[in-house]
């Protein structure tokens, strides 16, 4: 346990490093030893990835963890352990889960403490697992490399997933372009998948024309679309906005990231997302477009 010391020591050097708050990475933890849980608990609680820490569910069979995956849609992670109710516990739970569940997002991570058991190899070639570890060869900085791994995959394959989805919406809405009565009823369909697309809490759109306009969608608990004038209360979004149209320029500002647009027929825009994860250049070009597409309508209506 020694390297449990040397991770606080760490942690008592590193105390002034701010973190920005952001929805942690779910990590489902599937041992029958309850020592492993919370081992695995205590390394990793310092553990961030992209702004993210660790929020762990536990479940201490086959049948407890299928009950947690039916509640818990958005597990990045699994830690599976191989021999529980049955020396294939685990190994019929992972067929289960890609299987059954057409689950091919988690990342999952055998655990085992009978390699013998079930050979690495044949392990490996079989089944739809990002790795095999026995529990011995497990350390504080393997366990580091392990969530660094599953963690970037698992955000690549959701961000390819939403963004095919993203851009069949957006297709889907500008097709319907001549349905909408107006710019505001048309933001708010795109704006409602653009939440959805890019992990979003909240998003606004500016419009720097004759008549600037402000969308406004809140979070999934409190879904609210509200159009008002640019020259509301100056809220945190709302300076964001304005610096952003002043330097023409992206922003950003702790979880917030105002996105400059300037469309082919000179009509500025600002987008403003809150979101758990950065935003890459593909989550750019699909804002782009949508401003783009805004803009035009505008010119219509």
């Amino acid at each position: 346990m020694d390297w449990l010391a040397e991770e606080e020591e760490e942690e008592e050097e590193e105390e002034d490093i701010i973190v920005v708050k952001r929805k942690p990475w779910k990590v489902l933890i599937i041992d029958d030893d309850d020592e492993v849980h919370k081992v695995t608990r205590m390394a990793m609680k310092s553990f961030h990835f992209l702004g993210r820490e660790l929020d762990f569910v536990s479940a201490y069979s086959a049948k407890e963890a299928k009950e947690l995956l039916a509640v818990h849609a958005d597990i990045a992670v699994i830690l599976l352990d191989v021999v529980m109710e049955t020396d294939d516990a685990g190994l019929k739970l992972v067929n289960y889960i890609r299987n059954e569940c057409n689950n091919t997002t988690t990342r999952i991570v055998l655990r085992t403490g009978q390699p013998g058991t079930a050979p690495e190899s044949e392990v490996i070639r079989d089944y739809d697992i990002d790795g095999y570890k026995a529990k011995t060869e497990i350390t504080h900085e393997g366990l580091n490399h392990l969530f660094y791994v599953a963690l970037r995959t698992y955000r690549d394959i959701c961000r390819i997933n939403n963004y095919k989805d993203g851009l069949k919406a957006l297709i889907s809405a500008v097709l319907r372009i001549d349905k909408f009565n107006n710019v505001n009823d048309f933001s708010a369909h795109i704006l409602q998948y653009l939440c959805e697309v890019l992990d979003a809490y909240q998003a606004e759109l500016v419009i720097n024309d004759k008549k600037p306009v402000i969308i406004n969608i809140r979070n999934a608990e409190d879904d609210v679309l509200r159009s008002h004038s640019l020259h509301s209360n100056k809220s945190t979004t709302q300076k964001l906005i304005d610096r952003s149209l002043s330097t023409q320029s992206t922003q950003t500002e702790e979880n917030y990231t105002a996105i400059y647009h300037k469309s082919t027929n000179n009509i500025e825009s600002v987008i403003v997302i809150e979101a758990d994860s950065e935003l890459d250049n593909n989550a750019f070009d699909l804002i782009h477009v949508f401003a783009e597409h805004v803009s035009i309508l505008i010119r219509k209506v």
